[in-house]
């Protein structure tokens, strides 16, 4: 039994569910319950996704995915040489490392209280995105000829990512790799099914958010 705790909302949480799909592994999404002793004694750092198999807890979706590759090595998302598999973790790591401020930014155009310096956002963002733009495969795949964690890394932060593209931001549509790779990636089956499972559990918080502001503001 693999159970994973998280929301499909949440790009780190999708990422796993990814993997396993590409892999054809049975993993039971579960809502995690943050902020709980229980939960807290899975994971002390209080974040989603922890991954329970057959007793065995783990925190951190990159670690998770790694254990996943390693306990169930076929098919390989790593790739088949050191080369390919550098390249794959170099995608992975860049998006991690460079890229988050697309939910920043994203949220500040959507809720007024939330405030960041826009400026330094959007220059970390500008200086992650250029990298990617380099580190890409350039077409098909992000970096291999076949999907791998690269992939699964990359199409959960596009489904936040491209909202910004929606509100007429040009950030993935004036790099010509990455713009090539969006087109790319959003046409596949599996990426589609991803998108629709975080777009559920999207307007579902969005929901739950509203009702809150609501209710504060009436209290």
């Amino acid at each position: 039994m693999i159970i994973l705790h998280g929301s499909a909302g949440s790009p780190f949480v999708s990422r796993v569910r990814m993997q396993a799909l590409a892999k054809g592994l049975k993993l039971e999404l579960s809502r995690a319950a943050l902020g709980t002793p229980e939960f807290q004694r899975m994971n002390p750092l209080g974040k989603m996704p922890v991954l329970e198999h057959d007793g065995f807890v783990l925190p951190e979706s990159l670690v998770i995915c790694e254990y996943l590759e390693d306990t169930f090595p076929t098919p390989s998302l790593l790739g088949a040489t050191p080369e390919a598999r550098a390249r794959v973790r170099l995608v992975v790591r860049t998006v991690d490392l460079y890229c988050g401020g697309v939910m920043s930014l994203l949220r500040a155009t959507n809720d007024p209280s939330f405030k960041i310096n826009a400026a330094a956002e959007r220059a970390g963002l500008d200086k992650g995105l250029d990298a990617l733009d380099i580190f890409l495969a350039g077409d098909g795949f992000a970096a291999s000829e076949a999907l791998s964690l690269a992939d699964c890394t990359l199409v959960p932060w596009l489904f936040y990512a491209t909202m910004l593209t929606k509100q007429g931001d040009d950030a993935l549509t004036r790099r010509p790799k990455l713009a090539r790779y969006v087109e790319f990636i959003g046409g596949q089956e599996l990426t589609r099914t991803i998108w629709g499972e975080m777009d559920e559990a999207y307007r579902a918080f969005l929901t739950r958010w509203k009702a809150g502001q609501v209710a504060a503001n009436n209290g």
